[in-house]
Parts: structure tokens; sequence; C-alpha cells
């Protein structure tokens, strides 16, 4: 996975949390929804660190973490609009985060 495709995914689950964000039976004071936007912050964060960053393409580990990240958001997707499964949601973007966190550190 090259860099421009790690920028893509994140930018696709942002999206994806935009629209979960925006779902009617979900409120603004609901702690859930404020910790998902709190996390939606730090992905873009992140995402815009990418693009800022140059990540050498050939770094073992940057290919791993861009690995565990595309398997992360892929399940993603599948749930996320599932506000029922909002705690596992939150969990594994909050896992997403930590990734990305280790991978800005390799550069």
């Amino acid at each position: 996975m090259t860099v421009v495709d790690l920028v893509q995914q994140i930018g696709d689950l942002l999206t994806d949390i935009d629209t979960t964000l925006s779902a009617p039976e979900l409120s603004m004071e609901d702690p859930q929804w404020q910790q998902l936007y709190a996390l939606r912050k730090h992905l873009d964060d992140q995402q815009r660190e990418l693009v800022k960053k140059v990540i050498q393409r050939d770094d073992q580990k940057f290919s791993d973490f861009a690995i565990k990240i595309k398997g992360a958001t892929d399940s993603l997707n599948s749930t996320i609009g599932n506000l029922t499964k909002l705690n596992s949601i939150i969990g594994t973007i909050a896992q997403v985060a930590s990734w990305l966190d280790q991978a800005l550190k390799l550069v």
C-alpha cells in the first residue's frame, strides 16, 4: 500500500465517520458522539500530517502499519453505520489512530 492509498483510505473512513456523526438518532450531547468526533478530528490531523511528510515507501514497518490500518478500515466500512456497534467502532478507530501515530514516528 502506498502513502497515497493510505491517505485515501483514511479519507474514506473520515467520510463514513461524518455520516455516522450526522445520524439523527445520535445526539451531539451523547458522550459517544463526542468521543467519535474527537477521534475523527485526530484522524483528520493524522491524515494531514501524512500528506506533509515524506515516507520511505520501502520501509517495512510502515508497510506493516498500512496493512493493519487497511484491514481495520475495511472492517469499519461494513459496520460503521450500525449505531448499536458504536463502542466497537470507537475502539477500532482508536486503534487505527494509534497505528497511524506509530507510522508517523517512522519519518
